[in-house]
């Protein structure tokens, strides 16, 4: 007897294809059920007879097949239901499993009213006002990553190196030039590998003006680009504030560690102070041994001052912050009151009521596993660089340093406003990691004041594109630590009495008509915020 499937093969399979004459056991295997009815027949031949058939068929069913989306939503919602600030409304919601993952969440989360700390409004180019959740989602890179520290990795992220950028408008209404003007490049990176660096006008991409049609889809794909990408940037060259030639630079995305120590130094006996400068993009843990080893640099050159240059800074992980916190205040800091959370009504309720304290790290930093003495300051003020950009774990500096009476100066702008943190958990589905990252706890200081919901108001106010409030100009970023940079200017000045800028300023480029676009700041999945991993109630 030979046996064999003469249709329907993709779904039904002979475990048996072969018996002897007279009685003979036939065995099938059948895929899943589709949702309509299908068929198969079976022919059966054996010597000395004519060939028979017989048809299987197989019913279809109206139950919805499991999907990676509806698997990692079931996590997302279980885990949302317990640890969310929110969580009493968010149980309330009528919610739709069968979403993809990301509407699932972004709806989810947008269509709730209790949430507002959650949300952050900013007017877009073309004047409406838009919202950006601070809580994401996040399907993880399917890139390695380092273990460099004893607690977090130092993570790969496609990038072309920009730490950010500055859209700026030339022109007249009728007649205009839109700039990208980068705030930044990182250490090693393509772009810095390219030439580019802080103050490039760029005018032309892959050879087009940059306008009101692309803008935003060029400032997203430079910033936040999510695979290998080749652009072709041109720079208009500018010298004594006009044009003088243009520059193209090749650069190519790739998956790269951003170092966000852009920039630090030390300047010696200037009218008696030694002066420490540090600019730093991103609370990233996995490279908190390079931070600390800037501190145990401005320590062992005895910086009596410092600048912490947090303008470009939308946050990051929380016990970077506390390192930060720590080393700047030194001694001032032990057993004190790092910061002290607040998480949703059912979880305090197992908490008895009482906020949970995080105290300064000094004698023990479990991420390096050491002391942080080595690079103790002990100072009584700091002098902080901040704009709106400045957000979470950077203002969760500033508030845990204020809240055991250590000056903070701020200059600039009014930083962001998000007192509010998360705890990110992961979740391999199928094939694929990813990351929740929701927010599930307010932060205060040790006085107990965390309502800084609407930011941090500067003491000294200077917008960097035009400090000196000048009518129809902007002022072209200069490299970190020259003296023509205002708001390291204005820092040095308050610090010796002296301001070192120069009275020529050949940063400047008249706008007449111009201004700077208010883009949103890039919101770094996996890297901005207030991060913590998750510390499920018990």
């Amino acid at each position: 007897m030979v046996a064999s499937v003469t249709s329907g093969a993709d779904w039904c399979k002979l475990n048996t294809t072969s018996g002897t004459k007279g009685q003979s056991t036939l065995k099938l295997s059948v895929s899943t059920s589709s949702t309509t009815d299908r068929t198969a027949r079976i022919s059966i031949n054996i010597d000395g007879y004519s060939p028979a058939s017989f048809e299987v068929t197989q019913k279809g069913t109206s139950v919805p097949q499991t999907t990676e989306d509806m698997e990692i939503n079931a996590k997302v919602d279980e885990y949302l239901r317990e640890m969310y600030l929110w969580n009493d409304e968010y149980k309330t919601l009528n919610l739709d499993h069968n979403k993809g993952y990301e509407d699932f969440f972004y709806d989810a989360l947008g269509s709730m009213t209790t949430n507002t700390l959650d949300k952050k409004t900013y007017v877009g180019s073309d004047g409406k006002t838009y919202y950006n959740l601070f809580s994401y989602i996040q399907l993880l890179p399917n890139i390695s990553s380092t273990r460099t520290t004893k607690i977090v990795n130092k993570e790969l992220a496609y990038s072309f190196g920009i730490t950010g950028i500055t859209p700026i408008s030339i022109g007249t209404q009728a007649e205009n030039t839109i700039y990208f003007c980068l705030q930044g490049v990182y250490p090693d990176s393509p772009a810095s590998e390219a030439g580019l660096k802080r103050g490039a006008m760029i005018s032309l991409i892959n050879g087009k003006k940059i306008n009101n049609n692309n803008i935003n889809n060029f400032y997203y794909d430079i910033l936040s680009p999510d695979a290998t990408i080749n652009y072709t940037l041109t720079e208009d060259v500018v010298e004594g504030g006009t044009i003088t030639g243009q520059k193209e630079y090749t650069i190519t995305s790739k998956a790269t560690y951003n170092n966000p120590v852009i920039f630090s130094n030390v300047k010696e006996d200037i009218e008696g102070h030694r002066i420490g400068y540090l600019v730093y993009s991103g609370f990233e843990a996995g490279f908190d041994q390079e931070l600390f080893n800037v501190f145990k640099d401005f320590k062992n050159k005895n910086v009596t001052d410092l600048i912490l240059d947090l303008r470009y800074n939308g946050g990051g992980h929380t016990m970077s912050a506390n390192l930060i916190a720590t080393c700047i205040a030194g001694t001032a800091s032990q057993g004190k009151v790092f910061s002290s959370l607040r998480y949703n009504d059912e979880r305090m309720a197992k908490l008895n009521n009482k906020r949970e304290d995080e105290l300064f790290a000094y004698s023990s930093y479990p991420n390096l596993g050491t002391s942080l003495s080595a690079g103790s300051l002990n100072l009584p003020r700091v002098y902080c660089l901040v704009g709106n950009g400045t957000a979470s774990a950077s203002e969760l500096v500033i508030n845990s340093l204020e809240g055991i009476d250590l000056d903070v100066i701020l200059i600039g702008e009014k930083t962001t406003g998000k007192n509010v943190g998360m705890e990110y958990e992961e979740y391999t589905v199928r094939n694929n990691t990813y990351r929740v990252v929701p927010i599930t706890f307010q932060s205060y200081n040790a006085k107990g004041f965390g309502e800084y919901e609407k930011g941090f108001e500067p003491d000294i106010l200077m917008d960097e594109t035009n400090p000196y409030n000048e009518q129809g100009v902007f002022y072209i970023h200069k490299d970190y630590g020259n003296n023509e940079e205002p708001l390291y200017a204005k820092a040095i000045e308050l610090i010796t009495g002296t301001n070192p800028a120069p009275q020529t300023r050949s940063a400047v480029v008249n706008t007449l008509d111009g201004k700077t676009y208010k883009l949103p700041a890039i919101f770094r999945p996996g890297h901005d915020g207030m991060l913590m991993p998750a510390r499920h109630a018990e």
